[in-house]
């Protein structure tokens, strides 16, 4: 797994030998989500995205790191066994292809938008994040922090549960990797920036003096599509744990105002305990 890594960095470090001439997704402000990114606001948000959830506790210090750290390296290093006992059409169905549109079986609506699309983005994010201060070999730094991120919120996923999982399979090895590559590209980077306004709007991040438990993470992304009829009125969409689509209309002082409606994720229930496949109670939001 380290190889696929350093195998990673060199491609995405020779596809983009000559783009990314301007800053697409961190671009230094002084207010918003830009203000608070950092890869430390990352992980929180992003590794421990699962606890908000009902039921699930955000006394991150307690968490099983061993057992679930032991399980997904084990199923991320001899994947094979796992798809097969879960079945090589349920795999691709389920999790890969967006084939599957039943709630209990359509496991790849996220690891299309959180792994492939908001995996990528923050990537290139990061990178310009180390960039901007100037650190050496950025592409590095934030293959680093993606990895330490990525890995981290398959662990407390898995939580302690033992046996074969093919959700961390497909999240690393075919979006988390897949979604670096996809934004090595300039102009896959130059799209999604200036054609769809992806930005992370990612929460505040927070502890508590009196159990230490994390509050208020969670990480989210927007995107607003300028409406072909008129030049104030976007298409808005906004997702993570939750999904909410709706409407954006830009002001005269360059802000805007965006309303959405949809659905949250409201807790998770395995539905086969013998692959651990899993599912989410979705409530209107």
């Amino acid at each position: 797994m380290i190889k696929s890594f350093f195998f990673l960095y060199v491609l995405c470090s020779l596809l983009s030998a000559h783009c990314f001439a301007q800053p697409y997704f961190y671009k230094q402000k002084d207010f918003g989500s830009d203000a608070i990114y950092n890869p430390i606001n990352l992980i929180l948000n992003g590794s421990y995205d699962i606890i908000q959830l009902d039921s699930w506790s955000r006394r991150i210090t307690t968490f099983p790191y061993r057992d679930g750290s032991r399980n997904v390296l084990q199923n991320l290093g001899n994947p094979f066994p796992a798809i097969q006992h879960y079945g090589w059409g349920n795999f691709l169905r389920n999790e890969v292809f967006p084939i599957n549109i039943a709630k209990k079986r359509a496991q790849w609506w996220p690891n299309y938008q959180l792994h492939l699309i908001g995996g990528g983005m923050t990537f290139t994010a990061t990178k310009e994040w180390y960039e901007a201060r100037n650190f050496p070999e950025p592409y590095l730094f934030s293959l680093s922090t993606m990895a330490t991120y990525h890995l981290l919120n398959e662990f407390v996923e898995n939580q302690n549960y033992i046996g074969d999982n093919v959700d961390p399979i497909a999240d690393i090895y075919i979006f988390d990797i897949g979604g670096m590559i996809l934004f090595s590209f300039d102009n896959v980077n130059k799209f999604f920036s200036e054609e769809l306004h992806l930005a992370d709007w990612s929460l505040q991040p927070s502890f508590s003096v009196h159990d230490f438990s994390l509050q208020n993470n969670g990480q989210y992304f927007a995107v607003k599509w300028k409406l072909p009829f008129s030049e104030q009125w976007h298409l808005f969409y906004y997702f993570g744990m939750n999904g909410l689509t709706g409407l954006s209309c830009k002001m005269k002082n360059e802000t805007s105002f965006s309303f959405g409606a949809g659905l949250r994720a409201k807790n998770r229930y395995v539905i086969d305990p013998k692959t651990n496949q899993q599912t989410l109670d979705l409530v209107w939001n």
